[in-house]
């Protein structure tokens, strides 16, 4: 169970420096700050593109490492250990920070603490990441729908450290989208899109409501599954065997071996991989490093292209070096043995556009 809150204000000592970079001489709320950051997302709340959105970033909203993330409904409250102020009561600041969002229909708060360490965990989770008791509010379903653009998403809040959703992405998956929208259009086909490390399968999603055949590949079959549940969320098909949109519980790599045997080729495909990932010396799987294999997954990714010069690869990371500038772009480059031809990708959205050296997304013609 969520600990008794102390009963202290969530006010910070060593004030942080706000987004026009003056330092408060004072401690500052944390529901001012808030406040503050919501008053910027704006714009995209009284879009409708979206109901998920992060609406606290860290340090580019005034507190280093607190995040807060909107679905519909409910929020997450992320807390990274060791980086805000030891004066930050995070059940507090759940509490503070429900009464903020309340106004824009947010009925819970969840809390997520991310250890230093998270290998001293031997494996476990905090208890509070799979309470469905929130840390403010009232308990929600295990399960809800989100709006996105003009599809819906399945997200969990208090199924682990994650959600099921990065939203990060959201424009380019409405850019994915678009472009398989337009393939349909101009050429008179469905596109071909293959959607490696699919995790919940967002980005397929994306391309199936742009009319493409999305297949998706991933380890874990639960995730997969998951996929399956927002395809039919979405009154897509999501057949196994002979149905527009397919799935493959594998390695991306061992798809890829796969893919070459069957012959089988694809008009966009998207990378958008973890940091790291454990390999299976059982299954002859390597470990996963993004640093040290990036070129190897766009070349291979390159090799499964539909000839004729119009076909494209979308590769994105949240990996720290490989979002440094230029970087991303020379692991592309190192991967095709040139360099390509890019494409434009949407602004990253209001919600991160603080926080462009955290995220890195390149689409290019090959």
């Amino acid at each position: 169970m969520t600990p008794q809150p102390r009963r202290r204000s969530a006010t910070l000592s060593n004030p942080p420096v706000l987004s026009r970079g003056v330092p408060r001489s004072a401690p500052v709320a944390f529901t001012d700050l808030l406040t503050q950051s919501l008053t910027l997302r704006a714009p995209l709340m009284q879009s409708r593109r979206t109901q998920a959105f992060r609406a606290f970033s860290g340090g580019a909203d005034g507190l280093d490492g607190v995040f807060i993330d909107v679905y519909a409904q409910g929020a997450t409250l992320v807390v990274y250990e060791g980086r805000p102020p030891r004066t930050f009561d995070p059940v507090r600041a759940a509490t503070e920070a429900l009464e903020v969002l309340r106004p824009i229909g947010v009925r819970a708060v969840y809390l997520k603490p991310f250890a230093k360490d998270r290998s001293r965990l031997g494996g476990e989770l905090p208890p509070v990441v799979t309470d469905p008791a929130p840390a403010a509010g009232e308990s929600l379903p295990e399960s809800i729908l989100i709006t996105e653009h003009h599809w819906k998403l399945e997200v969990r809040l208090y199924d682990g450290l994650s959600t099921g959703l990065f939203l990060d992405q959201r424009d380019n998956r409405a850019w994915v989208s678009k472009w398989c929208a337009e393939h349909q259009r101009t050429r008179g086909r469905p596109a071909r899109v293959l959607n490696t490390f699919a995790y919940t399968c967002a980005f397929s999603i994306a391309a199936a409501m742009g009319s493409a055949d999305a297949t998706s590949v991933d380890v874990s079959a639960r995730y997969l599954d998951w996929g399956k549940r927002n395809f039919s969320h979405n009154s897509l098909d999501a057949g196994v065997a002979e149905g527009k949109h397919r799935f493959a519980r594998m390695d991306t790599f061992e798809f890829f071996s796969y893919a070459r045997r069957k012959q089988l080729t694809y008009d966009l495909i998207i990378l958008d991989p973890p940091s790291f990932a454990a390999g299976s010396k059982k299954k002859g799987i390597p470990a996963w490093s993004a640093v040290d294999d990036y070129a190897r997954l766009v070349r291979e990714a390159a090799g499964l292209l539909a000839p004729g010069g119009k076909s494209v690869i979308l590769a994105s990371t949240n990996t720290a070096e490989l979002c440094r500038p230029g970087r991303l772009e020379r692991e592309i480059s190192r991967g095709l043995g040139r360099d390509p031809q890019a494409l434009k990708l949407p602004d990253p959205p209001i919600d991160f556009a603080r926080d462009r050296d955290r995220f890195a997304a390149r689409a290019f013609v090959v």
